[in-house]
């Protein structure tokens, strides 16, 4: 009986350590197509990264915990800074630089996706094979015209979740995604960070952070309309009423009171 108890215990050793060497081939193969990849594209290349992760907390960024990003490339794109790493077995990100910011976050990712866990978003609604959630869904209305609409039907599955955060546009893909999805992936950030562009910006400092943004939903239900701001006004109007600011446009001036009784006056 001891005998077969050896023997069991050695093929499972024997067993584990297979397992291992796969995995750490299959790493090590990863790496070395990645590297080559970047080279072919003109970008750099790291095997890991410990501080580029800290930028973004959205996507499926909120569904890791602290974790070095590998296989890192960092390169340019149309003179903006582009990255792709891998978050150890959970996804391929891709991030593209935006050159104007913006406070709105607007997520589309597949419908089988789980929703995004921030408590800051909200349902927009379906287009496609997609879900839209937004920070603001004004906002995220006003982005998402027919040019969204074709993109989100012609993007393709292995783009699963499409964000973006500030000064940054983000696609997630499998881990497991190849060469070719990888450039498919550079194009879909790319075509989604064009359509991002009418997004408010971030206010520049000296500007009110309510000027040209629309009003962002606070608690209560995400399906409550918002009052939208009241259109500037032309020099010398204002957004009062005409019987009090401008009745005087409107009616004749009142004759002066005599003997504490007024006159009465009429309009025209």
């Amino acid at each position: 009986m001891v005998p077969l108890w050896f023997t069991l215990s050695a093929l499972c050793f024997v067993g584990a350590a297979v397992l291992l060497y796969v995995d750490l081939d299959k790493r090590r193969g990863l790496g070395r197509r990645r590297k080559s990849w970047a080279k072919s594209h003109g970008f750099d290349f790291e095997p890991e990264s410990t501080e580029i992760v800290d930028r973004w907390k959205r996507g499926v960024m909120s569904t890791v915990g602290d974790v070095a990003a590998k296989n890192v490339v960092l390169g340019q794109i149309r003179g903006e800074a582009v990255y792709i790493f891998d978050l150890e077995d959970v996804a391929t990100v891709i991030a593209l630089h935006r050159k104007v910011g913006t406070n709105v976050v607007v997520d589309v990712r597949l419908k089988d996706i789980k929703e995004p866990r921030e408590s800051d978003i909200w349902l927009l609604g379906a287009i496609g094979p997609r879900m839209v959630y937004s920070t603001n869904l004004d906002a995220a209305r006003r982005a998402c015209d027919r040019r969204m609409v074709t993109f989100a039907h012609a993007a393709p599955d292995c783009a699963e979740i499409m964000w973006n955060e500030q000064h940054w546009t983000l696609v997630s893909m499998p881990v497991t995604s190849t060469r070719a999805q990888w450039d498919e992936g550079l194009l879909v950030v790319r075509q989604f960070n064009d359509l991002l562009r009418v997004l408010p910006p971030i206010p520049q400092p000296g500007q009110s952070g309510v000027s040209g943004q629309a009003i962002a939903r606070r608690g209560g239900s995400p399906s409550r309309p918002v009052a939208a701001r009241p259109a500037e006004l032309p020099a010398g109007r204002t957004d009062a009423p005409p019987n009090r600011g401008d009745v005087g446009r409107y009616t004749q001036q009142r004759p002066p009171v005599r003997n504490g009784r007024q006159s009465p006056h009429y309009q025209r």
